[in-house]
């Protein structure tokens, strides 16, 4: 099963970095010409130094609301955080990511986290030391704040309640 829903992951990932691509890519509404200052959407924090958000995209699958997040614009997007969770967790009550005491959500099946920058990679495989996440839906809109310890202790910090791109999920 994990095998199963980890593809589907891997599947999900790479359609929302194609959905960013082909958005980002077009002519259309770039925000001015060269050297503009592109809108900064949010930030995150991550080992303590804060980044603005510059693309933030999701999809709904069957399986997994799936969100991305970079500093970067355009084909470059060497440096992200996606994160995704099974829709039933996205009910706005905070939920402990590595918790055995409690809910005990399956790293990997419930929720999914990947962070990579040119230095720092965190597979999906990882499952974080601690802390908390929250996804709120409302109608098409979702809030997502997220503050945990990585696998080896590094702080990571979103909270987004901003707009997304969007990319229809494919007919089966």
């Amino acid at each position: 099963m994990s095998k199963i829903l980890s593809s589907g992951f891997k599947a999900v990932v790479a359609l929302a970095a194609s959905a960013l691509l082909a958005f980002s890519c077009t002519k259309d509404n770039q925000g001015g010409g060269e050297g503009s200052i592109p809108e900064v959407l949010g930030t995150y924090e991550f080992d303590g130094d804060v980044y603005d958000i510059l693309t933030a995209s999701f999809e709904r699958s069957e399986t997994f609301l799936t969100f991305v997040f970079s500093p970067l614009r355009g084909e470059n997007l060497s440096t992200y955080l996606a994160f995704a969770v099974d829709p039933y967790w996205a009910d706005g009550e905070i939920h402990k990511v590595n918790d055995p005491a409690g809910e005990n959500l399956d790293h990997n099946d419930d929720y999914i986290l990947v962070y990579e920058d040119p230095v720092h990679y965190y597979s999906q495989y990882r499952e974080p030391e601690e802390g908390w996440f929250r996804v709120t839906e409302s109608g098409e809109a979702f809030k997502v704040e997220l503050d945990i310890r990585l696998a080896d202790g590094t702080p990571l910090k979103i909270s987004y309640d901003g707009e997304y791109l969007t990319e229809p999920a494919p007919e089966e």
